[in-house]
């Protein structure tokens, strides 16, 4: 009999020793985990938003952090939220952030895919002289999928579009070219301004100005 109590009493203690031991961890800190935003953010172009994080803060919620300071991009440091503006470069945005907590720490790098699109109207002269006033009417809407349709002076017709290595814009369509340089930022509503061509020739046959 009293071996039993004794053998019970030990029982006892172990149960409130691995109970209290079980407690401890269930609130032991361990460092954030599973931490991402999605992998790719389309961006519409030329607007604003944000985009939320998912992440296991292991007991203890810690802060967001950028590792730098990226054009048109900023981040809430207490819900992590991922926000950008107007400024946003074109094309791939990738950015590091940082979770931090007492135990630790866990990065990401989202992808802001910034992509091109959207109507343009203006007009063009026929002497390339950009102080010459542009007077024969132009609309381009220009498809993310580099398509584009085109209204020259009346005339509806189709082509592409690509921005080439050192950040022009080049146009393609019926037997014409365009090149143009893109101005945009938040306190600037965007614009083109370039030369239409005929294709495959180096000489300019008008200045064009479109603006968004």
């Amino acid at each position: 009999m009293t071996l039993l109590k004794h053998t019970l009493r030990v029982l006892f203690v172990c149960l409130i020793f691995t109970s209290c031991s079980s407690d401890k961890d269930d609130t032991s800190v361990s460092a954030p985990s599973d931490f991402y935003y999605p992998g790719e953010t389309p961006i519409p172009f030329y607007t604003h938003g944000s985009v939320s994080p998912n992440i296991d803060w292991g007991n203890e919620t810690g802060t967001y952090a950028l590792d730098m300071i990226y054009t048109g991009v900023s981040l809430d440091e207490t819900t992590g939220a991922l926000s950008w503006n107007e400024d946003l470069p074109l094309g791939n945005n990738m950015v590091m952030v940082t979770a931090t907590n007492s135990a630790g720490f866990a990065t990401t790098t989202p992808n802001l895919l910034h992509q091109f699109s959207g109507v343009f109207n203006g007009a063009y002269n026929t002497d390339a002289n950009p102080s010459t006033p542009t007077t024969v009417s132009m609309q381009i809407t220009f498809n993310i999928d580099g398509t584009m349709s085109v209204n020259d002076n009346g005339t509806t017709t189709s082509g592409t579009w690509l921005f080439n290595p050192t950040g022009e814009l080049f146009c393609s369509y019926s037997t014409f070219e365009l090149e143009f340089d893109l101005t945009y930022s938040l306190t600037v509503t965007p614009y083109l301004e370039g030369f239409k061509r005929n294709t495959g020739s180096a000489t300019n046959i008008g200045f064009v100005r479109l603006d968004y």
